[in-house]
C-alpha cells in the first residue's frame, strides 16, 4: 500500500513572488591597499573594479594563492588604478580567481544583484520543467532533452508535460552542442517531440508550445510514504535547500512522523545545494538524538578567520518570510534514524553533499545513483558597500548593481572530513539516462534509484525495477549560462561576522 502526501493540503505549495536579500550582518574595519577615492560619482567601470578586487582581497577563499589578490601586489597607488582600469569588470573579476575552472569552478559574477536575490529565493523566469541534456550518439554533436520533473502550474504543466518525454528540436531547429544556449533561452519556444526507441530517436509529429514565465519552485517536491515488505519507508523528493521553506520541510517531517516510518530514502538527484542552515536543520530533523553536538564546521580564509564557525543539530530553527526575513521560530519534528539513504546524480552537490558526509560521522549513510559533483566550499553575497563590510544590498553604491558569489569557506564535518572533491561514490551506481526509453516515475518502485534504496532496506523483498537500454548515453556538460545558480551553497542571514 502507498500513501501520499497532500502537497496542496500540508505544504503551502504557493507561487512567492517576493525578492529578498541576502545580508550578513558586519562590523569591521577594512584593510586596504592604496587610496581609496568614496566619492560614489567616480567613472562606473572604476568604482565597480574598486569593489571587486578590494572585496575579493579580504573575502576570497584563495586570497593567499592568488597573486593578483596578494595585499603587496602593487607597488604605489598608480600601479593600482592602472591595474583596475586596464579590464572590464567581468575581465578583473575573473582573472582574479585561483586556478579557474578547476579549483575554482564556482565563483562568479553579476551585473544585476536584483536578478541574483530572486534566484536566491528560487524564483526564475522558467517553462516550468526540470531537463536534462543528451548527446544522441558519441559520434555527432546533436542532442536531446528529457524532463527530470514538471513545476505545478507552470506552462509546461498546463501543456500536459510529464516525466519522460523527450525533445529534438526547438522552433523547427535541431539542438546541438553549439546553439542549445540561445535556443533554450528564449522567452517562447515550439518543442519539437521525440521519443527513443531500441535506443534511436526518432521524431515525433507532434509541436508543444511554452513560454517563460516567472515561477517559484517549492523544493518539497514529493513526498510520500511506501509499506515496503517489513518496512514502512518515507521518500522525499527535496530539491534545494531553500530557507524560506523551512516551516514545509519541517511539517514533512512531521507527517513521516506521524505514519511511523521506520526508514527515509532522500532524493537528492536534482539538488545542486542551497543555505548551510538549513541543511544543518534538515539534519537535524531526520536524528534528534544529536542535539548540540556539530553538523559541520565552516573555514574562512586568514583575514577572516575568526568568522571560522560551527552549525550544530538542533531543536528548533528559524523560519523566513517571502523576502528572507526572520519571521519566528519552529520546534523540530523528529524521527531519531541511525541510517538515511540518499538517492543521488551528478548534479548533486553543495549542500547536499554537505548532508551526506556531515551525518555519515554520525549515522550509517548509503548512497544510491551516481557520483556526486563534487563541492566543498560555499559563498556569500559581496555587494559594492564597503562600510558593512561588501555585505549589505541597503548600503550599495547606488549607481551600479553588480554583486560577486565568489567561494569564501570550506565546509568540514565533525570529525574535520570535507567531502571528496571530485565527489562522492555511490555504493551502487545507477544513471538515469539508461532507462529513458522508459523512464519511471519519481517515487515510484520501478524507479532503479529508489528501487536499489529499497533492496537494501528489506533485502530479501522482490525486485521491480526495469532493466537498463541505452548505456551508451552521455548527458550534456550543461553550460555556465544555463546552470550558474545550480551548484551554489551559502548562508543565511544569521551569519555574524567577527572581525
Amino acid at each position: 500500500m502507498i500513501y501520499f502526501l497532500s502537497l496542496e493540503v500540508l505544504l503551502k505549495n504557493h507561487m512567492k513572488t517576493h525578492t529578498f536579500t541576502l545580508i550578513c550582518l558586519v562590523s569591521f574595519s577594512l584593510f586596504f591597499i592604496g587610496c581609496k577615492n568614496d566619492d560614489d560619482n567616480v567613472r562606473p567601470s572604476i568604482s565597480v573594479n574598486d569593489f571587486v578586487w578590494k572585496a575579493m582581497n579580504l573575502w576570497y577563499y584563495w586570497q593567499e594563492q592568488s597573486p593578483k589578490l596578494a595585499d603587496d601586489a602593487f607597488p604605489t597607488a598608480n600601479a593600482y588604478q592602472q591595474f583596475i582600469q586596464a579590464q572590464s569588470t567581468q575581465d578583473l573579476f575573473y582573472g582574479l580567481l585561483y586556478d579557474r575552472g578547476q579549483t575554482d569552478r564556482f565563483s562568479w559574477i553579476v551585473e544585476d544583484y536584483h536578478a541574483l536575490d530572486q534566484q536566491f529565493a528560487g524564483i526564475n523566469k522558467s517553462f516550468g520543467m526540470n531537463y536534462g541534456l543528451v548527446y544522441e550518439s558519441a559520434q555527432s554533436d546533436k542532442i536531446f532533452g528529457y524532463v527530470r520533473y514538471v513545476l505545478p502550474h507552470s506552462s509546461a504543466d498546463l501543456a500536459g508535460m510529464h516525466r519522460g518525454q523527450i525533445f529534438s528540436r526547438i522552433n523547427g531547429v535541431q539542438l546541438t552542442a553549439s546553439n542549445y544556449v540561445s535556443l533554450l533561452s528564449q522567452n517562447t519556444a515550439n518543442f519539437g517531440m521525440a521519443i527513443l526507441q531500441n535506443g534511436h530517436l526518432q521524431d515525433l509529429n507532434l509541436n508543444i508550445s511554452l513560454s517563460q514565465t516567472e515561477i517559484q519552485e517549492n523544493p518539497i517536491h514529493l513526498a510520500k510514504v511506501l509499506d515496503f515488505g517489513t518496512q514502512k519507508v518515507g521518500y522525499l523528493l527535496y530539491n534545494g535547500f531553500r530557507a524560506n521553506f523551512n516551516d514545509e520541510l519541517n511539517e514533512t517531517i512531521g507527517y513521516f512522523r506521524s505514519q511511523d516510518i521506520t526508514d527515509l530514502v532522500i532524493d537528492l538527484r536534482y539538488n545542486g545545494g542551497g543555505t548551510v542552515q538549513t541543511a544543518a536543520y534538515l539534519g537535524s530533523m531526520i536524528t534528534g538524538q544529536f542535539n548540540e553536538q556539530d553538523f559541520t564546521r565552516l573555514y574562512f580564509n586568514q583575514k577572516a578567520a575568526n568568522n571560522n564557525s560551527v552549525y550544530t543539530f538542533t531543536n528548533k530553527g528559524k523560519t523566513y518570510d517571502d523576502d528572507l526575513n526572520e519571521n519566528g521560530h519552529v520546534n523540530f519534528n523528529h524521527l531519531f534514524l541511525n541510517r538515511l539513504f540518499i538517492l543521488t546524480s551528478n548534479q548533486t552537490a553543495s549542500a547536499s553533499e554537505m548532508l551526506i558526509s556531515c551525518m555519515n560521522a554520525y549515522i550509517n549513510v548509503n548512497v544510491f545513483g551516481q557520483k556526486t559533483y563534487g563541492k566543498t566550499v560555499g559563498s556569500i553575497t559581496l555587494y559594492d558597500s564597503p562600510n558593512k563590510g561588501y555585505t549589505s544590498s541597503e548600503a550599495a553604491n547606488p549607481n551600479h548593481t553588480w554583486a560577486m558569489q565568489p567561494i569564501v569557506f570550506e565546509y568540514k564535518n565533525v570529525l574535520d572530513q570535507s567531502s571528496p572533491s571530485q565527489g562522492i561514490e555511490p555504493l551502487q551506481n545507477i544513471n538515469e539516462l539508461h532507462y529513458l526509453e522508459h523512464l519511471p516515475p519519481l517515487g515510484s518502485l520501478e524507479d532503479p534509484l529508489l528501487a536499489a534504496a529499497l533492496q537494501q532496506i528489506v533485502p530479501n523483498a522482490s525486485k521491480t525495477t526495469s532493466v537498463p537500454m541505452n548505456t551508451h548515453l552521455k548527458a550534456v556538460e550543461i553550460s555556465e549560462k544555463l546552470q550558474r545558480f545550480s551548484t551554489e551553497m551559502y548562508l543565511d542571514k544569521g551569519f555574524d561576522f567577527n572581525p
